[in-house]
């Protein structure tokens, strides 16, 4: 992969720390009859729907705060799609994906040694990279954006906003925001596909948006090919009150890779079914056998794959010496000014406009603490 713009990206990921969320709200979702059904680190509210992994819809009816219990009842059968090679997706000319992650501090205490790190390039980075990869074997371009939106609290979504909308301007067929659950119990992920063990994937779908009844459609495919070709890989679909910046287009999802308690190795080894489930829908089949894929097909070859991935895995620092680390904090801080100054004039076409954008940059880091503060909006999503 070429890694465009690195020197630009890896010094305001090391400048984007912030104070991460120290909790999250936990909800235990139960039906009529006192089961539970599921976990969920996400506000829940009357209305919200839950699909579980036998397609049975499910609807919020109450919501009782001091226990965090949801009250749920059965509504039915979700209709699921029987999918065939044809009805699964259409190859196109040009295939793309965006890829971003609003939460940025999120990470996995066994790996990374903790739920939240309020540094740049944390373990749901190295997820996000991880699926980036996979795609990009498949002959997928993929547009990598690892910006930081921190702080994790309830404007993430509109500071994550601008990058989804970028990334949306370069015409992918997707756009997916890669997160990790917050609920204490790993055990509710794990699963075995194949004979390896992993995590299972939850799809979580914004009902706040005019888009929502595209996104649940989208949702319900990935489901049906992913129970089709991986049998417990999905773990469920909710259906919350947020908008998870859906809006922005049909085929936007937002996927959580097991939860903070998760082995990241098992969290990883998802990421590669995870890529051929996407392929599959999007693009038709042929997603596991891709890397042998002709690369007229994404329209470029091996020398253009990749081309629109920013930033770098941590470990790709680590096989390059860490030569990043040994040259000291001074010369971080000295890239990091200038790759921002870069950044405000590459991004707004012109030096006048350079003091207005790094205020508003600075800003959307910051959560308001530095450059000018975002107004409070109307847009509180959930906090998965």
């Amino acid at each position: 992969m070429k890694r465009a713009l690195l020197w630009l990206c890896l010094p305001l990921l090391l400048l984007g720390g912030a104070l991460a969320q120290e909790g999250e709200t936990v909800y235990a979702l139960v039906d009529g009859n006192g089961e539970l059904l599921t976990h969920i680190a996400a506000d829940v509210e009357a209305g919200d729907e839950y699909i579980d992994q036998g397609n049975r819809l499910f609807k919020v009816v109450s919501v009782d705060e001091a226990s965090l219990t949801a009250a749920v009842e059965l509504a039915g059968e979700e209709p699921m799609l029987s999918l065939t090679a044809l009805e699964m997706g259409r190859t196109a000319q040009a295939k793309s994906v965006g890829i971003y992650v609003t939460h940025s501090d999120e990470a996995y205490e066994d790996g990374d040694g903790a739920s939240s790190i309020d540094s740049g390039w944390t373990g749901i980075h190295d997820v996000a990279w991880a699926l980036a990869e996979s795609l990009e074997e498949m002959g997928v371009e993929v547009l990598f954006d690892p910006s930081v939106h921190l702080p994790h609290d309830a404007g993430a979504y509109r500071r994550s906003r601008a990058t989804a909308v970028e990334l949306l301007k370069q015409g992918p067929s997707a756009l997916i925001d890669v997160h990790r659950d917050g609920i204490p119990d790993a055990s509710e992920y794990t699963t075995e596909v194949d004979g390896e063990e992993m995590t299972q994937v939850r799809l979580l779908v914004g009902r706040s948006n005019p888009n929502s009844a595209a996104n649940r459609e989208f949702a319900k495919k990935l489901k049906a090919a992913a129970d089709s070709e991986y049998p417990g890989l999905i773990k469920d679909i909710f259906i919350g009150k947020g908008n998870y910046n859906q809006e922005l287009m049909p085929q936007s999802i937002l996927l959580e890779f097991g939860t903070h308690t998760s082995n990241k190795e098992e969290v990883l080894r998802s990421t590669e079914l995870m890529a051929d489930v996407l392929h599959t829908v999007l693009f038709g089949t042929g997603g596991s056998g891709a890397a042998t894929q002709n690369p007229s097909q994404s329209g470029q070859g091996d020398e253009a794959q990749g081309e629109n991935v920013t930033g770098t895995p941590q470990g790709a620092q680590q096989e390059d010496g860490g030569s990043g680390v040994a040259t000291g904090i001074a010369w971080i801080v000295g890239i990091a000014v200038l790759g921002a100054i870069a950044f405000a004039v590459i991004s707004s076409g012109s030096l006048k406009a350079v003091p207005e954008r790094l205020k508003r940059f600075s800003s959307e880091l910051t959560g308001g603490v530095v450059g000018n503060k975002p107004e409070e909006g109307e847009d509180k999503d959930d906090l998965p």
